[in-house]
């Protein structure tokens, strides 16, 4: 599989991590709710994780969308091993065009790759539009209240946070899993920020959904593994309806 982007097999292989098998796996799906019978956009997909998982949880659509070709050819040749009727496109948030009209739209850590306030607007004003009326959007986004004064906080977790430490300034994620080192930039915005892109877009009630864990991740490791992230994730689940 040499043809894939090295960061698409780090993305499969930290699938069964307990952080997002039983953190974000688990609040994101809890926030979404029902899909059954609805059409969903996956965007940010990387190789289709979620995008799987939807169509497996009874969603009559699912369309993922990722702006790294390696991240959607991965995606693909998935679909073509084990065809489940999943539609992958390769596009840019920032500059969506019309992909249709969704039930649902989840996005798996999104937004903070904006580097400014218009790229934030614009992905806001972009999922808003993919969006039906009364529809739902869910998302994961760097928590803003991240602990950036310790790097060593979240290494229990297998990944280092550093820099971000003002509105919309660069951070890094560098996970440390052997074998599956990688670094990740993006970009740490105030919920303020968040918020007013969102309403701005057209979206109301939005909500930050409070941390929790799976209950079968207590029971596998421990709470005391847990407790130390739930006070300060470093990542947030924001859900927002249009």
């Amino acid at each position: 599989m040499s043809q894939y982007d090295a960061l698409a097999e780090v993305s499969e292989q930290t699938a069964n991590s307990p952080l997002r098998k039983f953190y974000e796996e688990h609040t994101l799906f809890d926030a979404l709710g029902e899909v059954g019978n609805l059409s969903v956009l996956d965007l940010a997909c990387g190789t289709g994780l979620y995008t799987r998982k939807l169509k497996a949880r009874g969603a009559k659509r699912v369309v993922g969308v990722d702006n790294s070709e390696g991240m959607i050819d991965y995606a693909r040749h998935l679909e073509r091993t084990e065809p489940i009727d999943v539609e992958y496109l390769v596009g840019d948030v920032g500059a969506l065009g019309d992909v249709g009209v969704f039930d649902r739209v989840v996005a798996a850590y999104l937004l903070h790759y904006a580097s400014t306030r218009e790229q934030l607007s614009a992905m806001c004003r972009n999922v808003r539009a993919s969006l039906a009326p009364g529809g739902r959007f869910v998302t994961i986004a760097v928590n803003p209240d991240i602990n950036l004064s310790d790097p060593a906080y979240y290494l229990p977790y297998g990944f280092q946070v550093t820099g971000g430490q003002t509105d919309g300034a660069p951070l890094t994620l560098e996970i440390v899993l052997p074998g599956m080192e990688a670094k990740l930039n993006a970009h740490r915005w105030t919920r303020e920020s968040y918020e007013e892109a969102l309403r701005q877009a057209g979206f109301t009630d939005v909500q930050w959904l409070q941390p929790k864990c799976d209950a079968q991740g207590i029971e596998r490791f421990g709470e005391e593994l847990w407790t130390a992230y739930l006070a300060q994730p470093h990542a947030a689940v924001v859900f927002a309806c249009a």
